[in-house]
C-alpha cells in the first residue's frame, strides 16, 4: 500500500520535487558517504604565538588540583626556645627594616567571672599609665622617640601586646614591655580615670554597629558561659569593679607557661632569648591560682530581637555552630568564609564589580535588595568552640530578607557548590597569605598557634590544605553543618516587622531550602 501512494505521489508532484526526491533516495542508499568532521573547541592547531590566550582558556588562571603558588612554597626560618621560667620565645625572620615584638597572654575575658568582666580590658588599658620604674606620661615619650607603634588588645581567650620598631631598636622594645608586664604600677587613680574612659566607650557602642552585634550574637549563641560575654565588659558591672580584682586577675594569668614572646621581621632568635631572659625574669613559671571556665561552651540556637525605633536601618546577625581552631574542619571554614566574602553597595553596585560578574551566589541574592548595603561573614574559632555566620546591614524594609539570606545558601550549598564560587575564594586566600608581609601581622599568626597548636604553621602548609579542598569536599561540610541546623539570629534596630512574623520555629524553616526552592522568599 505504501508503494501504491508513493507512486500516485511521485506522479503527480512537479519536476523539481521529483528531482529533490531523487537524489535524496540515491543519497541515501549510498554507502560511500562520509560525513564532515568539526571542531568547535578553542585549541591551537599549531605552535602558540607569543601572545596566545590558550593557557588562559584552557583552564582559567586556575592551578591543578594540589598544587599552590610558586612564592607560598617558601618558608620562612622560625625558631622556638621555652626559658627556664615557661616563658616561650619564637621568632620568625625574614628581611626588614622593621621588627615587631609582642608579648602575648593565654588569658582574657573567658578568665573572667560574671562579679569581674571587665578587668582583662581594664588592665590592658591601665599597663601603659605607669610602672615601678616608669611614669605613664615617660612611657608614652619613650614609645615616640622610638618611632615605635603600641598596640594592646583584649580578646576572648588571648591578650596582646606589641611594639613595631626599627630592627635596631628590638632591645628597647622588649625592655619596655617587659616593664610593662612584670612591674605595672596599678594604682587606684589611674583605675577611676580610666574607668570613666571605658565609660565613654561603652556610650559609644550604640555607634560601633557591626562590633555590638557580633557581641550581641556572641552573647545569644554561648549565653551561658563566660565566652558570650562582652570582652570590654558589661557597662551596669564597670562601677562595681575595684582595683583589687585588676590585680589579681594580673597575678593569676601573667605566669610563665601562659605566656609567648614573639619577634618578627629584622631579629635575630639568640639576641631575643637573651633579651627576654634578662626583662622578663621576675615573672614565675605557675601559680597557685585556678583557670576559670575550662568547661565547653555549649552552643545555644535563639532569636534575639533588639528593638530601637529611632534607629534607620537594621542590623542583622546569623550564625550558626562551628568547629574550634583544633577541628579538622577548619581550614575549610576559613575557605567557606571567603566564598562567601563581603560585599558592599557602593563598589558591588559598580559596572566592574558587578556582583553579576562575582560568581557569588550570595551577593547576587544581596543585589536585588537595593538598600541592604553592607554584608561581611564572620568566623570566630576558639580553643574548643566557634561560631559560623553572616552580618547585614540595610533599611528595615528588608530585615526579613537579610535573615532570609543567613540561612539559606548555608543549606543550599549542601546541595551544591559551583566550583568556580572555590576557585575565587581560593585565589583569595592565596592572595591574602601573600600579602601578610607585616610584622605585627606575623606576630598575631603566630602566637595562636603556638597556645592552640603547640607549633607553628606554615602558610606553605596553610595553603597546601587549602589546595585540597575542593566543590565535593565543601558541599559535604555545608551539609553536616548547615542542613536542618538551627541558627543563632539577632536583629538590632527598628524591627517591628521581623518580630511581629511568628515563633523561631517559623524561621528555621529556611534551613530546608533546596537549590529549587532557594529563591523564593525573597521577597515574600
Amino acid at each position: 500500500m505504501f508503494n501504491h501512494l508513493s507512486k500516485r505521489f511521485y506522479t503527480t508532484a512537479s519536476k523539481s520535487l521529483k528531482n529533490n526526491m531523487k537524489r535524496f533516495a540515491m543519497r541515501s542508499m549510498s554507502t560511500q558517504i562520509t560525513k564532515t568532521g568539526h571542531d568547535y573547541s578553542i585549541k591551537p592547531t599549531g605552535d602558540l604565538k607569543q601572545f596566545s590566550k590558550a593557557p588562559i582558556l584552557e583552564n582559567f588562571g586556575e592551578l591543578q588540583y594540589g598544587e599552590i603558588p610558586e612564592p607560598l612554597k617558601y618558608v620562612r626560618p622560625f625558631e622556638q626556645t621555652t626559658l627556664s621560667n615557661g616563658i616561650r620565645v619564637c621568632t620568625e625572620a625574614f628581611s626588614s627594616e622593621l621588627a615587631g615584638v609582642g608579648i602575648f597572654i593565654n588569658a582574657g575575658s573567658r578568665d573572667e567571672t560574671l562579679d569581674t568582666n571587665g578587668t582583662a580590658f581594664l588592665l590592658e588599658r591601665l599597663l601603659l599609665k605607669g610602672t615601678e620604674n616608669r611614669t605613664g606620661s615617660e612611657l608614652v615619650s619613650e614609645i615616640e622617640n622610638l618611632g615605635a607603634t603600641y598596640e594592646g588588645q583584649t580578646h576572648r581567650e588571648i591578650s596582646s601586646h606589641t611594639l613595631k620598631v626599627l630592627k635596631g631598636d628590638v632591645s628597647k622594645a622588649v625592655e619596655i614591655l617587659g616593664d610593662l608586664v612584670t612591674n605595672p604600677l596599678l594604682n587606684e587613680n589611674a583605675f577611676e580615670a580610666e574607668r570613666e574612659v571605658v565609660s565613654q566607650i561603652h556610650e559609644n557602642n550604640i555607634n560601633e554597629y557591626e562590633r555590638t552585634t557580633l557581641q550581641a550574637s556572641h552573647n545569644n549563641a554561648f549565653r551561658e558561659h563566660m565566652i558570650g560575654q562582652p570582652t570590654r565588659g558589661d557597662r551596669d558591672n564597670l562601677p562595681n569593679l575595684t582595683i583589687d580584682q585588676v590585680r589579681q586577675f594580673h597575678a593569676d594569668n601573667y605566669y610563665g607557661d601562659n605566656i609567648v614572646v614573639v619577634g618578627s621581621g629584622n631579629v635575630s632568635h639568640q639576641d631575643l632569648v637573651d633579651l627576654v631572659e634578662t626583662h622578663f625574669a621576675s615573672l614565675p613559671k605557675t601559680t597557685s591560682a585556678t583557670k576559670n571556665n575550662t568547661e565547653r561552651p555549649i552552643y545555644i540556637p535563639a532569636l534575639q530581637m533588639m528593638r530601637d525605633d529611632e534607629m534607620y536601618n537594621s542590623n542583622v546577625g546569623v550564625f550558626y555552630d562551628a568547629p574550634s581552631r583544633t577541628h579538622p574542619d577548619y581550614y575549610a571554614f576559613e575557605l567557606l568564609k571567603r566564598i562567601f566574602g563581603t560585599y558592599r553597595l557602593d563598589k558591588n553596585a559598580e559596572h566592574l564589580n558587578d556582583v553579576a560578574k562575582q560568581y557569588n551566589a550570595l551577593h547576587g541574592m544581596i543585589g536585588d535588595l537595593p538598600d541592604v548595603t553592607i554584608h561581611n561573614s564572620h568566623y570566630f574559632a576558639y580553643s574548643d568552640c566557634g561560631i559560623f555566620g553572616n552580618y547585614f546591614f540595610g533599611n528595615e524594609v528588608f530585615t526579613r530578607q537579610m535573615n532570609y539570606c543567613g540561612m539559606v545558601l548555608n543549606t543550599t550549598y549542601g546541595h551544591y557548590m559551583n566550583d568556580v564560587e572555590v576557585f575565587r575564594a581560593r585565589n583569595k586566600y592565596y592572595n591574602e597569605l601573600l600579602s601578610n608581609e607585616g610584622v605585627i601581622g606575623s606576630l598575631h599568626d603566630i602566637a595562636p598557634q603556638i597556645f592552640y597548636l603547640g607549633r607553628r604553621v606554615p602558610r606553605s602548609e596553610i595553603a597546601k590544605r587549602i589546595a585540597y579542598i575542593d566543590a565535593y569536599h565543601m558541599k559535604n561540610l555545608c551539609y553536616e553543618w548547615f542542613y536542618d541546623a538551627e541558627p543563632s539570629l539577632t536583629n538590632w534596630g527598628p524591627i517591628e516587622g521581623i518580630s511581629a512574623i511568628g515563633s523561631y520555629k517559623y524561621i528555621k524553616n529556611h534551613t530546608y531550602s533546596t537549590v529549587t526552592n532557594a529563591h523564593h522568599g525573597l521577597y515574600c
